[in-house]
């Protein structure tokens, strides 16, 4: 049996402990229906903090990043698993477990009329995306895609994510994760139900008839950077010096 059966279970990650409580990883395993049922594993309570630690500390290894975590306890720091053991831990972990942390964490947190967080009444928030690099593996090639350059795959494959953001705490409302070839937009539309009510800034690349659909019946209002040809014939002038018109959306 290895010397981390038993203590590894009780290591935290230090201030990211004050949310990442135990209880709550606790409560998503339970939901999740992920047991320890192999004697002598490492534990999937111990794998939530290890994988939230492997994304603090992304340019180390699997080793160095268990460092990190037990460095300060010697039973651990000096029997650190090989990578092989922690590969597979992941992968009875999941990622359901991963995503279900962040469903019971993400969420506003700007108190009603928190200056710079509300627009007469309409909580602030903002639609991005970005993308990150995954292990260059043929699963993952296959799955999500990535850069290709004269016909071959350049560089890693690639995740695409687009996030609600509140704007005021830059707190974390919902995400979701596609393939880079995939658009922007359609992630951004299956955001749309978690922005009720607010007033959501997006980039010029957004606009389009499905999204505006989707956050207008989730009862969202939407400001929106546009390409000088999709509004560009005014139907009226305003007092304020702005202008009415009648969007052109593909």
């Amino acid at each position: 049996m290895h010397p981390w059966v038993g203590l590894s279970d009780h290591v935290r990650l230090g201030v990211v402990t004050r949310w990442v409580t135990p209880e709550l990883v606790a409560g998503v395993l339970e939901k999740c229906r992920v047991r320890d049922k192999k004697p002598g594993a490492l534990p999937a309570g111990f794998m939530v903090y290890f994988t939230l630690a492997l994304a603090l500390f992304q340019q180390d290894s699997y080793d160095d990043v268990a460092e990190h975590l037990v460095g300060s306890v010697p039973e651990l720091s000096a029997s650190i698993p090989n990578k092989s053991s922690f590969t597979r831990a992941r992968g009875r972990l999941g990622p359901l477990v991963l995503e279900g942390v962040f469903r019971e964490l993400a969420g506003p947190l700007a108190p009603v009329g928190l200056q710079d967080s509300f627009y007469r009444g309409m909580r602030l928030a903002a639609v991005d995306g970005f993308v990150l690099d995954a292990p260059d593996t043929k699963v993952n090639r296959a799955a999500f895609g990535g850069p290709v350059k004269n016909g071959h795959p350049a560089g890693f494959p690639q995740v695409r994510v687009v996030t609600l953001t509140e704007c005021g705490t830059h707190a974390q409302i919902d995400a979701a994760v596609g393939g880079f070839n995939g658009g922007e937009r359609e992630l951004a539309i299956a955001l749309a139900v978690s922005a009720a009510g607010m007033l959501v800034v997006m980039d010029r690349n957004f606009p389009g008839v499905a999204l505006w659909k989707a956050y207008l019946e989730a009862g969202s209002h939407l400001l929106l950077r546009a390409r000088s040809p999709v509004a560009h014939r005014p139907v009226e002038h305003l007092a304020d010096g702005t202008y009415s018109a009648r969007m052109n959306l593909a």
